[in-house]
């Protein structure tokens, strides 16, 4: 594995008009096999035999499905791309999708839009997901983790949901100048119910809520 690291954190209040917003779902994964190509552009993460995460409704009645060590490889998985396009020698555009798989092969997919900048040693992307919804291929009605535990795919609101933020920071020598692969990868993420009611969140405060479920 290389030292570049990916995280995926919801982003900063914005405003006294939107703090009160909660999140509905949280996901988060780490050790994701993350890769990029000088060639097309793309910023990739795939999960290999060390990746683990959850992803957990906080709306009631909650739960979360585990995807513990040793899921990929089966029906569940979990990846993003990310087309990356330079628009300084420190900025970039950035476009793409992510799809977390469960154990039954139900999908919750979305896309993502934002700017990657740097920040000190850091490469950071800040950009919104959209279009975030289930599908809900067996009927069932449930999100289940390839590692035991389920939610309800009945969220709040009405999907496809639109307004969680994200941030992704990458530490590298470059900034995508040049292939990498291999590269260890965390991502942690939100879903909010509705642009009206959109709450972007600190880091602090996601991991503080994921610590009381």
């Amino acid at each position: 594995m290389g030292r570049t690291m990916l995280i995926a954190v919801a982003g900063l209040a914005a405003s006294a008009t939107v703090a009160n917003a909660q999140a509905i779902l949280t996901f988060a994964f780490s050790d994701v096999d993350g890769s990029f190509s000088v060639s097309d552009g793309l910023f990739s993460g795939r999960s290999n035999a060390t990746t683990s995460g959850d992803v957990t409704r906080l709306a009631a009645p909650g739960g979360t499905a585990l995807f513990n060590p040793g899921f990929a490889g089966g029906v569940a998985d979990f990846s993003f791309d990310i087309d990356v396009m330079l628009t300084t020698p420190s900025t970039a555009d950035g476009t793409g999708s992510f799809s977390i798989v469960d154990a039954q092969g139900e999908a919750l997919t979305g896309d993502i839009e934002g700017e990657f900048t740097t920040l000190g040693s850091f490469i950071v992307f800040r950009g919104l997901l959209s279009g975030v919804q289930f599908n809900d291929v067996s009927g069932d009605g449930t999100f289940d983790g390839p590692s035991g535990g389920s939610f309800g795919t009945d969220l709040p609101g009405n999907p496809p949901f639109t307004g969680a933020f994200v941030e992704l920071f990458i530490t590298d020598s470059g900034f995508f100048v040049s292939d990498f692969s291999g590269v260890s990868t965390q991502v942690i993420g939100e879903i909010i119910p509705a642009p009206a009611s959109l709450a972007l969140l600190g880091l602090g405060g996601l991991a503080a809520t994921r610590r009381r479920r």
